[in-house]
């Protein structure tokens, strides 16, 4: 997979001009990392066919997707992909399997829901509606379902944020699984560098809508440089770890040194290194 993309974007304050290429190989998980405003969701919406580029290219296996020149731009349902929100964006007037049949190509068995359930363990939920569901299992239908069309590419966009520590360990269990069957290009959009350091075979650092730093998650979220990747409000610190508001929702991060130090109301941003942690002035 191919991808070159300019954009000009809006920012928090100035203007972001988008500007980043990168290749992916088939069966390689890529992961996103960057500050709020950075471009990384937009990167994915343009992949997805959701937001058009200014100028670039996007092929995948010989295939043009988007090209600026000549002008080509493929329709989203045109386009061999699964997108995962945070969210979940399940039906919720329909049960799992309905969610799940709606999504299944016409040129697939049936049969394929069935297996794609037993992959992720929610076979007794398929007759459940959505909103009796926890968000663990919601998640692991959204997973499941994007991965239904055996997609060339998998985009996730922090899918596991709005979840515990234990369910998200075990869905970043499930999507290794499932990325090792299907062998998918998969492009994972996190504020967590734990998460990143699990499941990324390459990581690219973006800020001001460049990539300012790419390579294995071990040497990229070991660099010591002020690179911030998630800034938020402390909520509580308490028992060697924080609870962040970030945006709409809530990151806990794991400290070394006594969690007290850090106050209810603080600002705090976290650099590319996991352990970094600084405090800014109080908002």
């Amino acid at each position: 997979m191919h991808v070159h993309l300019q954009k000009q974007l809006r920012g928090s304050t100035d203007p972001i001009h988008l500007n980043i290429s990168f290749d992916i190989q088939p069966g390689e998980i890529v992961a996103i990392m960057g500050p709020s405003g950075a471009g990384k969701t937009s990167i994915l919406k343009m992949i997805a066919g959701l937001l058009l580029p200014d100028q670039g290219q996007i092929s995948v296996d010989d295939q043009i997707w988007f090209s600026s020149q000549p002008r080509l731009n493929l329709k989203t349902q045109q386009r061999s992909i699964g997108y995962v929100f945070q969210d979940y964006t399940l039906f919720p007037n329909m049960s799992v399997r309905e969610n799940l049949k709606y999504a299944l190509p016409s040129n697939q068995p049936s049969s394929t829901i069935d297996e794609i359930l037993e992959l992720i363990r929610i076979q007794n939920l398929v007759d459940q509606k959505p909103t009796a569901l926890s968000g663990g299992q919601q998640q692991r239908v959204a997973l499941a379902r994007a991965l239904l069309r055996r997609p060339k590419v998998l985009l996730l966009d922090e899918p596991f944020a709005a979840l515990d520590e234990e369910m998200r360990s075990k869905l970043q269990q499930d999507l290794i699984t499932l990325h090792r069957r299907y062998q998918t290009i998969t492009v994972l959009v996190s504020h967590n560098p734990s998460e990143v350091a699990r499941l990324a075979d390459r990581t690219l650092l973006i800020q001001n809508g460049k990539i300012v730093q790419q390579g294995h998650p071990s040497t990229v979220l070991t660099n010591t440089a002020p690179n911030t990747l998630l800034e938020g409000e402390v909520l509580t610190a308490f028992n060697g770890q924080i609870t962040l508001v970030v945006k709409n929702s809530l990151s806990i991060i794991r400290v070394t040194e006594e969690a007290g130090y850090y106050q209810a109301g603080d600002t705090l941003f976290i650099s590319a290194d996991q352990y970094h942690i600084q405090r800014k002035n109080k908002v």
